[in-house]
């Protein structure tokens, strides 16, 4: 198993850094391991274009506002 994050109890918080200012001061931190290996997506150009056009719009904004339906498009 390859650990691959700490998580700090007292406050939920999850962080790839052990020394995060997210964790609360003086907490126990446990690490998180995963149980298989992760391999990396491999997406050809053609696909990686297909996914990004008309995307711009999304650049810098969180993915649940990105993904969340507008309602003054769809209603």
């Amino acid at each position: 198993m390859k650990q691959i994050a700490w998580y700090d109890p007292t406050n939920g918080m999850v962080s790839t850094d052990k020394d995060s200012p997210l964790f609360t001061p003086l907490g126990q931190v446990w690490p998180l391991y995963t149980n298989q290996e992760q391999k990396p997506v491999q997406v050809s150009p053609l696909e990686f274009v297909e996914m990004v056009m008309e995307k711009e719009h999304l650049v810098g904004k969180p993915i649940f506002w990105a993904e969340w339906p507008n309602k003054e498009k769809n209603g």
